[in-house]
This record gives structure tokens, sequence and C-alpha cells, in this order.
């Protein structure tokens, strides 16, 4: 390899390695403020396995240390609900509401807030869909996920999906206009990769070095490019680039999830 070659691979070692020192999990998170009707138990099912503090029950909420609230309401929204999102809307901080038993004649809580689950008569809270609104509609939904292990799933499909996608368009975008975009796939993939390591609320990431995960990544890449340019030689060149750049960060999520899941 050339030296100027040597210098690129060089450069783009250091700025994966950077990319994976992203501290995601550090950034200053604040509590899921649960309140309203049934908040003890909703609290209660949002909060397992939770850390001290992540999930807490307010009756009259405030806004104070708070990342998202989380509101329970069955009927007309009232002035307090009102006066709740005034005050968070003034600070940044997204209220989710639970609809309780919804009725068609109720005032729609959407005028309120984008961020509304319903929970039907019968029916417990609907926490797997909850946990994915939640995810939603905060600014760090990595470091809370760290926090909450609910939200660590979906955090994580969000994530992944995210950067499949991207990958997929970098991919074609590479082909078409027969530019090189293996290194911004890489450094999607590594973004991607640091952002799992960030919502990882088992601390496995401890165990993996960001060293080690950036190296791998970046060895791959190369691979992944050499069986690239191998299939497109029979078949479109967008088609391929696009299935190897989405299927190999859909492979590198996967192999670090199991790697998580055992440390």
């Amino acid at each position: 390899m050339k030296s100027g070659g040597l210098t690129a691979v060089a450069l783009e070692a250091r700025e994966a390695l950077r990319a994976m020192q992203d501290k995601r999990a550090q950034d200053p998170v604040g509590a899921v403020v649960v309140s309203g009707m049934l908040a003890e138990q909703l609290g209660r099912e949002l909060g397992a396995g939770a850390a001290p503090g992540a999930v807490v029950v307010r009756q009259r909420p405030t806004v104070a240390g708070a990342e998202v609230i989380v509101r329970v309401v069955a009927g007309d929204p009232g002035d307090a609900d009102d006066s709740l999102v005034r005050a968070a809307d003034a600070v940044g901080t997204p209220v989710v509401f639970i609809q309780l038993w919804p009725q068609a004649n109720w005032r729609s809580l959407f005028v309120l807030s984008p961020f509304v689950v319903e929970c039907r008569t019968g029916e417990g809270f609907p926490v797997a869909e909850i946990a994915r609104t939640i995810a939603r509609s905060v600014g760090h939904p990595e470091a809370l996920a760290a926090r909450v292990p609910l939200l660590e799933r979906p955090v994580e499909s969000s994530v992944v999906a995210t950067a499949v996608a991207r990958a997929a368009l970098l991919g074609v975008a590479g082909a078409r206009k027969r530019a090189p975009t293996r290194p911004l796939i890489t450094l999607a993939q590594l973004r991607m990769l640091s952002s799992l390591r960030a919502a990882d609320a088992s601390g496995g990431r401890r165990e993996l070095s960001p060293a080690a995960v950036a190296g791998a990544t970046l060895a791959m890449s190369f691979a992944l490019r050499a069986a690239a340019r191998a299939a497109s030689r029979s078949l479109p060149a967008p088609l391929v680039n696009a299935a190897v750049a989405a299927g190999g960060t859909w492979a590198l999520a996967e192999v670090l999830r199991r790697l998580q899941a055992r440390g």
C-alpha cells in the first residue's frame, strides 16, 4: 500500500476510535416523571429494573429534573394538564399523555402533545407502546435507556433501523455517482454502535473496548467493499451496494447485541 493510502487508513482509524469514544450515556439526563390516575401502577411497570431515581411518581408533577413527563388522563384534559404542557414546553421537556378508556366525545389530547398513547377499557397499560413513545419523544434516548431498561429495546430498534436505511442510501449513492462511500458508511456504522453501547442498560459496554470495536468495524468495511465489488460484476451495482451496506450494518448491530448480552 502506498504511503498516501496508509495515511488515509491511519486517519480513518483515528476518526473511527473517536466515534466509538462518544460517551452518549454520560449526557445529563433527567427522570421519567409519572403522574395522574394510576400513576403508581404505571410507575412500577416503567421502573422495573431501573436505576434509582430514573422513574419517579409525582401526584403534582413539576418539570424540575424531568427528562420526560408521562401524564395519565381519564376524560377531557383539564386546566392542570394545559398548565403542565405550557410549563414543559417552556423548558423543552416532552409530555407523553396516556389516555385511559378513550371516548369519541372527549377532547383530543393531540392538541396538547404529539405523544399520546391510548389505553382501552379492560386492558392493562400498553407498556411496550408507551416505552416506544417515550424513546421517540426525548432528546437523549440512549442515555435514558441506559437507566431505564424498558426503553433499551425500542431505542436499539430505532437506532439500527435508521443506520441500516442510511447505509443503504449511501451505498446506492456511491454506485450512481461512482464515488467512494465506504468511509461514510463505516462512520454511520460506528455511530450506530456507539449509540447501542450507550443504550446498554446491562453495563455490557464496559466489557467491550472502544478500540476493539472500532478496529473490527473498520476491518469489516474493507471486507464488505471487496464482496460488493465481486458481486457487482454480475448484478446491478446500486442493488449490490445497498444490500451489502444494509446487511453489513445489521450484522454489526446483531454481533454487538449478542456480545453485550454475554457481558
